[in-house]
């Protein structure tokens, strides 16, 4: 009775004990079982990651990462020529972007107290 009880507890034990040795490198690794079947549009990625198969993973692939922090990594074929081409767009830094001067109307709302002059509208000028 008592080795049946052992026997039970030493299985109960190592059936705890498994999961954790599976992921043994300290955290879970998210791992993509397969691709993508669209393509994946630039304006809703903000970065990647590559998946190998000599970290764990059974197959290779681009991971990624959207905008929005809510949603879920987006799996990729890395042989595929759209995604090369999408990570290469990801690689580049950002264009500089141009300052364009408006009208004092589109800077904001007036400061509390003053009033504004009575322009309707704003006169368009090209800069050199």
């Amino acid at each position: 009775m008592a080795q049946l009880l052992a026997l039970r507890l030493l299985i109960l034990v190592l059936a705890l004990c498994i999961p954790r040795t599976q992921g043994s490198d300290g955290g879970a690794q998210d791992c993509c079982l397969k691709y993508s079947l669209r393509k994946i549009p630039a304006q809703i990625v903000r970065s990647y990651r590559k998946q190998e198969p000599s970290l764990g993973c059974p197959i290779p692939a681009i991971l990624f990462l959207p905008r929005k922090h809510s949603q879920p990594e987006l799996c990729a074929d890395p042989k595929e020529t759209w995604v090369q081409q999408l990570m290469q767009r990801l690689d580049k830094p950002p264009a500089p972007q141009k300052q364009v001067k408006g009208c004092r109307k589109d800077r904001g709302a007036p400061k509390p107290g003053k009033k504004r002059k009575g322009s309707k509208g704003c006169k368009k000028t090209e800069q050199p």
